[in-house]
């Protein structure tokens, strides 16, 4: 990459965060059409610059034009911005230019989206176009003709696409647009400015002296981490260089070690109050308030990092690893001294959150704080550089997620005009019948499918398109069936065969992504179940009486720590057999349902198990003496 290249990427990178910057201010106001086409274009130029063809000449010259044709296709649009959005749906001929500048852009998107994302999304992309031209022709094959409908004609194609807040300029790029961008942005400057080093050392401190303290430095700093990051790559990047290898010195298993900050970093995305992308879409989707969401969101994430500490607890004590040296730990209160200021831009957000306050005015204040608050202390000035390197990251990694948005958009556009989620529903609901429980089951695995390979947003995009509103048919609370499928989509990326997280994670801890994928995948298990408790219990979500609530998370805990412990095979200092692991299995999945008696039952093996455990410790410590 020449120098030029470097700094036209930094310019354009960093204008395109000052122009986030100013359409959130309080002080101007853009319509909406401009915003997104202007999002769009930026992420555009900007990523085929990042994503080059080749080096060559004629990489360069196809790169280019690819450039040119974004600039006139979505150039039109931002021109043409008032009659666009006049213009009556479906009714009018495309004229030559309109067929033009709509499949340009829808071209250019999907070429960089095959850049940027890889061909999973690109290829479903390509096959919901493809399944919007030929559905009248699916009546003619028998197991196909549920999914057949009246087809799409080029006009309504390119309408629904272009033409309308229904296709690539829709909700998903809007939320982008809104929302996304200035969070990413913001966690990146938070980063840069020595915000993720403070997080790490403060819980390096706290967590070093206790069993196994590095593998509970990651699921804590990986939590904390997840409050600026919403990609679960980007925090095994960021913390996994830590603490992986101060796991493997501690003497966990390579694997092991990789899989713990693996699903600790996906766990990141849950992790109110920013989570990842698709929780602000999740509340756009469901008309409710990103406070809303992040409320719902925090006794689950609770849950997850508390059974992932509870297995790395116990793992610690079935290993019998020791705590970190008094001198590689650090002291929590000098760590927090240090770096107190780093926190204050997080409390701005949440402070103008639960004030009312719109997440994008959230966001605009948290980046307006994250870029001064580095001089109110000598010990943390910074110099302008490196708050434009920190612009021009979050503007780099917010790019991703425009594109990602933008071939979404078709997937969702697709759907709406051929009814294919009104279908899709049906089809869950005839295989369900009527069993909600069999919906949830058939729910996650469709999850998977759409979530293995595949960016959390577009993923959950997909699933809130097709599956949730299945869901929500069968009585299932709709905010509880969009964070069912949300999880889903976020636990795709430990669940093999194509576990990304995990493969950020394998070669810093020095061994194979498969590994490393199934350890996760392991580990992560009691993960799994938190989004059938939250179905099952709303109260979960912050819905209700407080004494139900707290009823209902005390029996969760309990299934959570049940089923870790079932996992890792130890508890009282001894190694658990087979029939005490199948006694806290159905334990954990008693624990799950209301049902009184069957939580008696449950309680009652737990006590079972644990009177074995004792005994058989007892009698085998008799038998040494």
């Amino acid at each position: 990459m020449t120098l030029s290249l470097k700094n036209t990427i930094t310019i354009l990178a960093v204008s395109m965060a000052l122009f986030h910057l100013l359409v959130a201010s309080p002080f101007f106001l853009f319509p909406d059409l401009i915003v997104r086409g202007t999002h769009l274009l930026f992420s555009l130029v900007i990523g085929f610059l990042i994503y080059k063809l080749s080096s060559n000449r004629l990489g360069r010259t196809i790169d280019g034009f690819l450039i040119l044709l974004s600039l006139v296709c979505v150039g039109y649009l931002i021109v043409n911005n008032v009659s666009i959005v006049i213009r009556p749906p479906w009714t009018q001929e495309a004229s030559a230019m309109e067929l033009f500048v709509a499949l340009g852009t829808i071209f250019v998107v999907l070429e960089l989206t095959r850049r940027s994302l890889g061909m999973a999304i690109t290829g479903l992309c390509t096959f919901f176009i493809f399944y919007g031209f030929i559905g009248p022709y699916l009546r003619h094959v028998d197991f196909l003709r549920p999914l057949a409908h009246k087809g799409v004609g080029i006009n309504e194609f390119v309408d629904q696409m272009y033409f309308s807040f229904e296709g690539i300029f829709g909700v998903a790029l809007g939320v982008s647009t809104d929302f996304i961008f200035l969070f990413v942005v913001f966690g990146a400057l938070l980063q840069i400015i020595g915000g993720g080093d403070f997080f790490v050392n403060v819980t390096k401190a706290a967590t070093g002296a206790t069993r196994g303290g590095p593998a509970k430095m990651a699921v804590v700093a990986s939590a904390l981490m997840g409050t600026m990051s919403g990609s679960s790559v980007a925090n095994v990047a960021t913390t996994g260089a830590i603490t992986i290898p101060m796991m493997k010195k501690l003497g966990y298993p390579k694997a092991f070690a990789g899989a713990v900050e693996a699903v600790a970093s996906t766990g990141g995305q849950i992790t109110p109050p920013i989570m990842g992308a698709a929780a602000f879409l999740m509340a756009a989707i469901l008309g409710i308030s990103y406070q809303e969401v992040i409320t719902a969101a925090a006794l689950p994430a609770f849950l997850f990092f508390a059974s992932l500490f509870v297995a790395v607890h116990w793992e610690a004590l079935k290993h019998g690893l020791k705590p970190l040296e008094k001198s590689d730990k650090g002291t929590t209160w000098r760590e927090f001294k240090a770096g107190w200021t780093f926190l204050l831009p997080l409390v701005v957000i949440m402070t103008f959150l639960v004030m009312g306050y719109t997440p994008s005015l959230c966001a605009f204040y948290g980046v307006v704080v994250t870029l001064v608050i580095p001089f109110a202390r000598r010990s943390t000035w910074v110099s302008g550089a490196l708050l434009c390197k920190g612009l021009e990251f979050g503007s780099r990694a917010g790019v991703t997620v425009a594109i990602a948005c933008a071939s979404a958009g078709i997937i969702v556009g697709i759907v709406q005009i051929s009814g294919l989620g009104f279908r899709f529903s049906s089809l869950v609901l005839a295989f369900a019948d009527g069993n909600l429980y069999v919906a949830l089951c058939l729910a996650m695995i469709a999850a998977f499918i759409f979530g293995m390979g595949m960016p959390t947003t577009p993923a959950y995009i997909i699933q809130a398109t097709l599956v949730a509103p299945a869901l929500v048919n069968l009585g299932a609370n709709p905010l509880a069936a969009h964070l069912f499928v949300f999880y889903y989509a976020v636990l795709g990326q430990i669940t093999p065969p194509v576990a990304v997280a995990a493969f950020a994670a394998a070669p810093i801890a020095g061994t194979s992504s498969t590994s490393v994928g199934w350890r996760a995948f392991a580990l992560g298990i009691p993960a799994y179940i938190i989004p059938f408790l939250f179905v099952a219990n709303p109260e979960l979500l912050g819905q209700g009486h407080w004494m139900d609530l707290a009823l209902v998370l005390l029996r969760s805990a309990a299934s959570i720590v049940c089923l870790s412990v079932s996992l890792t095979g130890w508890l009282g200092g001894r190694s658990l057999n087979w029939l005490g692991r199948a006694g806290l299995l159905f334990s954990a999945a008693f624990l799950i349902t209301p049902s009184l008696i069957l939580n008696f039952i449950a309680l009652a093996g737990i006590l079972m198990v644990w009177v074995m455990q004792k005994y058989s410790n007892v009698a085998s410590k008799a038998q040494d003496v």
